[in-house]
């Protein structure tokens, strides 16, 4: 599987050694290089203080590497999800490609009526029972993108059950709560989790974004820009999104880093799934409506009374102004 997926300078997706069977209980398995710092969930379950912008933008584009490197070879992952995400130090790479399948592949002539993965991550129209497309990867990548910029397992306090389905077809997204992200990304994030397939970008259109973000990102950590009308979109987004965030009341740390508890039904390991009767997917009516993005949830700015419109801003020289 690895030498027909990548090539040697491709490092986005995990080395494949070779396959070993089990003689107890008959099962075969993939042998993988090894990860040290375990999946992508680990990692940002352990480092969500020292996270910054650049370092969840440049994990994101090392997916979106593998991901294109796969659909290149016109193949579909199909399991595309956080722990099959895994961290080597500063690299991420694409695995557990089991399910990996050329893109011509007909599930409907060769399986039964049923799929397998991890619910939050399926595609509504494969939850449906169409077939796996590159457009299905896509919206599995968005799902983790959203994961990585939030901190959070998508749908974490729900059950992982029919009724999350029936609820995902009828247009409904994780959403980021109590925190300001970036419109570009947020944007970004939509397209890429459009009920529509065809809506939905190309992983060569997304890695190319990603790479420009990444070391836009990059740039404004490191303090290189000189003044206020050499920032980018990005990079004028993210300073407000700071500045934002360490203004609410919990302090500099923003609460995209708190702790979240996870629903007793809530099951992020791949497994059958079979849904009947589902309908036909749809976006939210205001999905695309730039004004009710949930980037500040309502009961949370109501109880504090922020005026975001009132917040002062530091510019790169330290001047104050406010948005």
């Amino acid at each position: 599987m690895h030498c027909k997926t990548i090539g040697d300078e491709e490092i986005s997706v995990a080395k494949v050694y070779g396959i070993t069977h089990d003689p107890e209980t008959k099962n075969y398995m993939m042998v993988l290089e090894y990860a040290e710092n375990g999946s992508l969930r680990t990692y940002l379950d352990k480092n969500r203080y020292e996270l910054t912008w650049s370092a969840k933008l440049v994990n994101l584009w090392h997916i979106t590497l593998g991901l294109k490197s796969i659909h290149e070879k016109e193949l579909i992952h199909r399991d595309l999800h956080i722990g099959n995400i895994l961290s080597f130090g500063s690299q991420v790479t694409v695995t557990d490609m089991g399910l990996c399948k050329p893109a011509d592949y007909n599930a409907s002539e060769n399986t039964k009526n049923s799929i397998y993965g991890v619910l939050p991550y399926i595609a509504p129209e494969v939850l449906r029972g169409q077939n796996y497309t590159k457009a299905a990867d896509i919206y599995s990548f968005g799902i983790i993108m959203y994961e990585v910029i939030s901190g959070l397992p998508p749908y974490h306090d729900v059950s992982h059950d029919k009724n999350l389905a029936i609820k995902i077809c009828q247009g409904l997204r994780p959403r980021f709560i109590n925190i300001k992200v970036p419109q570009l990304i947020v944007n970004l994030i939509k397209r890429c989790l459009d009920a529509n397939p065809l809506n939905r970008p190309t992983a060569n259109e997304v890695e190319k974004v990603l790479y420009h973000w990444y070391y836009e990102s990059g740039d404004l950590e490191s303090g290189h820009i000189d003044n206020e009308t050499e920032l980018t979109a990005l990079q004028k987004q993210i300073r407000e999104a700071e500045e934002i965030n360490n203004n609410l009341p919990t302090g500099s740390i923003p609460l995209i880093n708190l702790s979240y508890k996870t629903h007793s039904k809530a099951v992020y390991t791949s497994r059958l799934l079979s849904f009947n009767n589902l309908s036909v997917p749809k976006n939210s009516d205001d999905y695309y409506d730039e004004q009710n993005d949930n980037i500040i949830s309502e009961n949370f700015s109501e109880s504090l009374q922020i005026d975001i419109s009132q917040l002062t801003i530091k510019d790169n020289v330290g001047k104050s102004k406010i948005i």
